[in-house]
C-alpha cells in the first residue's frame, strides 16, 4: 500500500489512530453544543463592579483566553488579559474577573496563580473537570463549571470556551454570543462531512494539506486580532497531534523581523513548509501586506499555503479555522504512522516536578 493511501483506508487508520482521536475531533460541533447546554446550568454571583478580565490557564486550556481576545479584544470596554504563569499581574485586585481554567484540575501554573489572585480578593471563576482546582473551589465557595472529564484537554476546547464566553456575557464584558454560536456549529457540522476519514484525499482539503506537509517543518503565517488563536492552537496541534515541530508568528510583527532570515534561505537548505491563516475580514492594509510578503518569501519556501475562515461571523470563521487544523494536525500524525493522542513527554516532565 502506498503510504499516502492510509488517508483512504478506514481500517488502516483505525489501527494507527488507538485512541480514537479522529472521532473525538470530529465530534466538535456536538461537544459545542452539549457545552452550552451545560453553562446555561451554572449560577453566576450578581454582577458587582470589574475593570479588568485575567484568564488564567497553560496549553489546551489557555487557548481558549487567545480566542476570546481575538473576537473581543477591538470591541470590549474593559481590558482581557491570558496568564500563562505562576505569577500575575500586578494590576489584578478586587475589581479583576478572574477566570482559572485547568482540564485536569492540577495546572500548578494556574493553581499558584489562583492563590495570588484570592489574595488580591479578585472575583474567581474557576473551569475544570476535577482536581485540585474543583477541590479549592468547592470549599472556597467560587463558580465553578464542572466539565466533562476523560478527555485530552486540548480536545476538550469547547468544554473549556463556552464557559468563559458564558461568564463574560454575564458581567456584562461581551454582548449575548448565542446567535454566533448557532451560526459556529451549524458551518462545522457541514465542514465535518468535507474532513471526514470517509471523504477521500482528493476531496479532501485536510487529507491534501497533511499529504503536502509529511516530512516539513510547518512555518504558521496569521494576524494578529483575527486569526492568531487559530495560528497559536494549529501550531499547538501538530506539536501534540502530529509530533512536529512549527513555527509560529503573526502580522503585523512578523514584518519586522521574521521575513529577514526566511527571505534569505535557499530551497535546498531546508524543509520548511508556509502556511497562512486567511479571514476575508482583514484590513486592506494587512492583506497588502500578506501579498507582499507572499512575493517576497514565497518561492524561498517552495509555495505559499493558504486556508482561509469560514462563516457569516467572528466565532465561526475561528472555530473553522480551528477545526480544520485539527483534523489536519492528525491526519498529519497518521500520514507519519504515529498515534496523535499519547504525549508521553508532557507526562514525563510532570512527573519529575512532582519529585
Amino acid at each position: 500500500m502506498a503510504k499516502l493511501e492510509v488517508l483512504d483506508n478506514l481500517s488502516k487508520i483505525g489501527e494507527i489512530d488507538k485512541s480514537g482521536m479522529l472521532e473525538v475531533v470530529a465530534s466538535t460541533p456536538e461537544m459545542l453544543r452539549d457545552a452550552e447546554e451545560r453553562a446555561k446550568h451554572v449560577s453566576l454571583p450578581k454582577i458587582k463592579k470589574i475593570k479588568q478580565v485575567v484568564i488564567a490557564g497553560m496549553g489546551g486550556s489557555a487557548i481558549s483566553g487567545n480566542i476570546i481576545c481575538d473576537l473581543y479584544g477591538n470591541t470590549a470596554e474593559l481590558p482581557i488579559w491570558v496568564n500563562r504563569n505562576y505569577s500575575i499581574p500586578g494590576f489584578v485586585n478586587h475589581e479583576t474577573l478572574f477566570l482559572a481554567l485547568s482540564y485536569s484540575g492540577n495546572t500548578e501554573e494556574t493553581l499558584r496563580a489562583l492563590f495570588a489572585a484570592a489574595k488580591r480578593q479578585a472575583q474567581i471563576v474557576c473551569v475544570t473537570s476535577g482536581g485540585k482546582l474543583k477541590e479549592i473551589a468547592q470549599e472556597k465557595g467560587y463558580p465553578l463549571f464542572l466539565i466533562p472529564s476523560g478527555y485530552q484537554p486540548r480536545v476538550a476546547l469547547p468544554y473549556l470556551l463556552l464557559p468563559v464566553l458564558a461568564t463574560l456575557e454575564t458581567f456584562g464584558v461581551i454582548p449575548s454570543f448565542s446567535g454566533e454560536l448557532s451560526l459556529a456549529i451549524s458551518l462545522l457540522e457541514k465542514l465535518k462531512l468535507q474532513y471526514a476519514p470517509q471523504k477521500p484525499l482528493r476531496a479532501n482539503r485536510a487529507k491534501e494539506l497533511a499529504k503536502k506537509l509529511v516530512g516539513k517543518i510547518p512555518v504558521v503565517f496569521a494576524v494578529s486580532g483575527t486569526t492568531g488563536a487559530a495560528a497559536l492552537r494549529l501550531k499547538a496541534q501538530l506539536n501534540e497531534n502530529s509530533k512536529v515541530a512549527a513555527l509560529f508568528n503573526l502580522f503585523p510583527e512578523l514584518n519586522h523581523n521574521e521575513i529577514v532570515g526566511l527571505s534569505l534561505l535557499k530551497r535546498v537548505e531546508h524543509n520548511f513548509s508556509l502556511l497562512f491563516l486567511r479571514d476575508e475580514k482583514d484590513s486592506e492594509r494587512i492583506k497588502k501586506r500578506i501579498e507582499i510578503t507572499k512575493s517576497l518569501i514565497g518561492r524561498q519556501l517552495g509555495g505559499v499555503n493558504e486556508v482561509w475562515a469560514e462563516g457569516n461571523s467572528a466565532l465561526a470563521r475561528i472555530l473553522s479555522l480551528i477545526y480544520f487544523g485539527d483534523f489536519l494536525t492528525v491526519y498529519l500524525a497518521i500520514l507519519r504512522g504515529i498515534d496523535p493522542t499519547p504525549v508521553g513527554v508532557i507526562e514525563r516532565l510532570k512527573r519529575e516536578l512532582m519529585r
